[in-house]
C-alpha cells in the first residue's frame, strides 16, 4: 500500500486484502489450537478493517492497522 499511487493500485489492494481475509476465515475454521486460532482472529480483524479504511481512502490509518503484522 505505501507504494501504491494510482486508483487502479488500491483497487489491487483491496483485493488482496479480501483475499487474506478469506484466507484467515477458512483457518479460524480449520485451527484447533487456541493460541494460533486467536492470532488468526485478530489479523482476519484487522485486514477486515484496513479494507474499509482503503475504502475510504484513509491510506496510512490502514497501512498503521496492519504494521503491528509485518514483522510475523
Amino acid at each position: 500500500m505505501e507504494r501504491s499511487t494510482t486508483f487502479e493500485h488500491f483497487v489491487y489492494r483491496e483485493a488482496e486484502l479480501d483475499a487474506v481475509w478469506s484466507i484467515t476465515d477458512f483457518l479460524l475454521r480449520s485451527e484447533k489450537n487456541a493460541a494460533a486460532r486467536a492470532a488468526i482472529a485478530d489479523l482476519h480483524r484487522v485486514v477486515h478493517r484496513a479494507h474499509d479504511l482503503l475504502g475510504e481512502r484513509r491510506i496510512a490509518e490502514a497501512i498503521a492497522s496492519l504494521r503491528p503484522f509485518a514483522a510475523l
